[in-house]
């Protein structure tokens, strides 16, 4: 299988996602809170790559069953329905509901890939299942959201704790395209099954610590606990038994 890890979504191109199963990962927190959702029974989330786009979106749907959801510096927007954190998304407030998402890594990173020949949300919460689709082809890109268009310890210890666990459960041999998937791929050989604790040294953790988020890093680290596969259809993100 060959794979290719990217660090962040200024390194996401056409050329780049061309005919390969994309997996975008923003563990803390856009990826998670996604998979969240279309756990809990949201109908569909659609990623916005700004505020404004998400509101101009909102606004022409003109819906009574659609969240606006966005999330600046880890806050939810004044005015949103929802922010970026998983333990908001519960299924009392989320099942049924047309959820559009602006945030400030994750959301960009989606949009970012749509030129792929699939695109699926990905993260520790549904790392088995996310194996499981990746395991059916040959090439695959994993899209790191990074922070602030940059690295994140969080999203490439993801990546390679994927990779890593692929070769375990499959047998599959995974041969590295690029830098970028043999370091994460190195990380991932050095991911406990817990990946909490690494989770815990990424810089971003203090900083959603400092703001009161802390509860939800656990939320993100917990391996298989949703065990659902969101994919991309028609720049909408539903649950895979809508689509296969």
């Amino acid at each position: 299988m060959e794979v290719q890890v990217y660090f962040a979504p200024g390194e996401i191109n056409e050329d780049a996602v061309r005919g390969r199963t994309v997996v975008v990962i923003d563990v803390l927190r856009a990826s998670t809170t996604i998979i969240t959702a279309i756990h809990h029974g949201a109908r569909g989330v659609i990623p916005a790559k700004s505020l404004e786009d998400a509101t101009e979106m909102v606004s022409k749907l003109g819906m009574d069953d659609v969240l606006l959801c966005a999330e600046r510096e880890m806050e939810r927007v004044e005015g949103c329905d929802l922010g970026n954190s998983p333990a908001e998304y519960t299924r009392d407030r989320v099942e049924g509901k047309l959820l559009v998402l602006s945030t400030s890594n994750g959301s960009r990173a989606i949009v970012a890939s749509q030129s792929a020949r699939k695109v699926i949300v990905g993260g520790y919460v549904n790392a088995g299942r996310v194996i499981e689709e990746i395991a059916k082809g040959d090439s695959v890109a994993i899209a790191c959201a990074g922070h602030h268009g940059g690295f994140s310890l969080e999203d490439t210890a993801c990546a390679g704790f994927l990779l890593h666990r692929l070769s375990e459960t499959t047998g599959r041999e995974v041969l590295p395209l690029n830098d970028g998937a043999w370091v994460a791929l190195e990380l991932g050989k050095r991911t406990p099954k817990s990946p909490l604790r690494m989770i815990r040294r990424a810089a971003h953790s203090r900083r959603l610590e400092e703001a009161g988020y802390g509860s939800d890093l656990a939320l993100c680290a917990d391996v298989d606990s949703h065990p659902v596969l969101p994919v991309l259809k028609d720049y909408v993100i539903v649950h895979s038994d809508q689509v296969f």
